[in-house]
């Protein structure tokens, strides 16, 4: 809503708030990515498992 208020037309408004909400859109999505390519490795899966069990100990398991 900042966006808009602050901005004189609706593209510029679109424009701010794509450029404030974009970093935070895309971490998940950059996580999960790493993630998927991590579960589909071949190499190294004994690292691989030890990762994830400890992601899940310290973060807890996904929803």
């Amino acid at each position: 809503m900042r966006a808009l208020t602050a901005a004189p037309d609706v593209p510029t408004a679109l424009r701010a708030y794509d450029r404030a909400r974009r970093p935070a859109a895309q971490r998940p999505a950059r996580t999960a990515r790493l993630m998927n390519r991590r579960a589909y490795a071949r190499r190294l899966t004994g690292l691989r498992n030890t990762a994830m069990r400890t992601a899940i100990a310290v973060g807890g398991p996904p929803d």
